[in-house]
């Protein structure tokens, strides 16, 4: 089973981190990179950091549309597993550990991946794409959370 994964300390409270990253709708202004819009499955009404394992989440990753379920919405991972594209499917997961006595945050974002066709995801194959892309999520969410911009965000 391939693993793809990144890390990033953020020089922000993991509740900061988490807040920045669960405002789907702010995500395409600090964003443009490979993860296009998150929004909550047919509840608007539902905010984002009340998602529980089972309740749905829209991705757009990369122009592929799909739909996943929520496996762990706590205050240190957020995390959905996505159907299976081409036999594949992954578990994405989003980790907010305190770091500095909790005045910073290591964060990494990790896939794991299964199917007949995952090999072909593992980080020195295609998952090298992947991992280029988590990087380029990690630094824009670095730069969001340490931003004067995070505060006061309101999901």
């Amino acid at each position: 089973m391939p693993r793809n994964e990144s890390s990033i300390e953020i020089a922000a409270p993991p509740s900061r981190v988490r807040e920045v990253l669960l405002n789907f709708s702010g995500l395409s202004e600090w964003h443009k990179g490979f993860i296009r819009s998150l929004a909550v499955h047919d509840d608007s009404s539902k905010a984002p950091d009340s998602l529980v394992p089972g309740d749905k989440v829209d991705a757009n990753i990369e122009g592929q549309k799909f739909t996943a379920e929520v496996k762990e919405n706590s205050e240190n991972l957020f995390a959905w597993q996505g159907p299976p594209v081409f036999t594949v499917a992954g578990r994405h997961e989003f980790k907010m550990e305190p770091a500095k006595d909790g005045a910073a945050t290591i964060f990494t974002q990790s896939e794991d991946l299964r199917g007949p066709l995952s090999f072909l995801m593992a980080p020195s194959l295609l998952g090298r794409f992947m991992k280029a892309d988590f990087v380029k999520f990690n630094e824009d969410l670095k730069s969001r959370a340490e931003s004067r911009e995070a505060s006061g965000i309101s999901l």
